[in-house]
């Protein structure tokens, strides 16, 4: 038995060549780049912080109340569980609204079921009808009042993602307490 056969390469073959007509594609390698053309790296992502978020969401406040004339439309937003009565979240937000004298669109309650869905806000049936104002251009609404973050999530990297897709969209959200007052 002579293990040194030579082997035959595809296009010698007649049985692996491809139909006529029928193109194959050649493997390719990409050479790698100079270190100089290089992106830079990526770094993990990590929360911001309480601090931090504070001030993103301040500036995306200034922000929207700049795209507006007169008191923006807010919607009033309290997340609450099953056994509680919403009714104190709605009038803290209410006050905060009034303070700064904002026009009340709407008052949006969302109640958890205890099945995990406080942690991420575009999972609420209210949560993201208050989005849905927010984004549409016909409707005045221009942000979200809510007594503090945890009303729109605990986690830290959710919670940015949402202050993104609200300045995104030139809108605000206010809280009644502060990141850093929880």
């Amino acid at each position: 038995m002579n293990t040194h056969a030579p082997t035959l390469s595809a296009a010698a073959d007649p049985r692996q060549r491809p139909p006529d007509g029928v193109r194959t594609l050649t493997p390719r390698t990409l050479t790698p780049r100079a270190r100089s053309q290089r992106p830079a790296p990526v770094p993990p992502w990590r929360p911001a912080g309480a601090q931090a978020l504070a001030r993103q969401r301040t500036a995306i406040n200034q922000a929207a109340l700049r795209q507006v004339d007169g008191p923006p439309h807010v919607v009033l937003y309290a997340l609450t569980r099953a056994d509680l009565d919403p009714h104190d979240d709605l009038a803290a937000a209410q006050g905060h609204a009034a303070r700064h004298s904002f026009t009340v669109a709407d008052r949006i309650v969302d109640t958890l079921d205890g099945h995990g869905d406080g942690d991420d806000p575009t999972l609420r049936r209210g949560y993201a009808r208050a989005l849905r104002l927010l984004a549409d251009p016909a409707s005045p609404v221009r942000g979200v009042v809510a007594v503090s973050r945890t009303s729109v999530s605990p986690i830290d990297r959710i919670y940015e993602a949402q202050l993104h897709w609200i300045a995104a969209r030139s809108g605000g959200l206010w809280l009644v307490r502060a990141e850093t007052d929880i």
